[in-house]
């Protein structure tokens, strides 16, 4: 039996948007300016509330990560202007408070995840 194996290609920092020069320049952590600058238009005065955390957040893995994603987006002044990119783009993950897959509103988590009910059990103390 032949074994295929799926091909990863991977991306260097500059192509994904994370520059850690211009971060470290800026005093930003590189993450998180990734984050903050990710978004495909221009903010003006108003700072998206998603540049303040995690990014990983947004890609969420539980029900309960969705939940604080779309709390997160609630009190961001850019919302649906985010909502907006993201279903142009056809994103996944949380845009505007809402989870999308390929830019259509979803209550389903990304397959990639397994579901809370069956993670593997914690290993026993000896």
């Amino acid at each position: 039996m032949t074994r295929h194996r799926t091909s990863i290609r991977t991306q260097s920092l500059g192509q994904v948007g994370l520059r850690p020069a211009v971060a470290a320049a800026s005093g930003i952590e590189p993450w998180t300016f990734r984050a903050a600058t990710a978004h495909p238009f221009e903010p003006g005065d108003a700072v998206p509330r998603c540049a303040a955390g995690d990014p990983e957040l947004f890609w969420p893995a539980t029900q309960t990560d969705v939940r604080a994603a779309q709390a997160v987006c609630s009190e961001c002044p850019l919302a649906e202007e985010c909502l907006a990119v993201g279903r142009a783009r056809q994103e996944w993950g949380v845009w505007g408070g809402q989870l999308l897959a390929k830019g259509l509103p979803t209550t389903e988590l990304p397959g990639n995840v397994r579901p809370e009910a069956h993670k593997a059990p914690k290993a026993r103390s000896a």
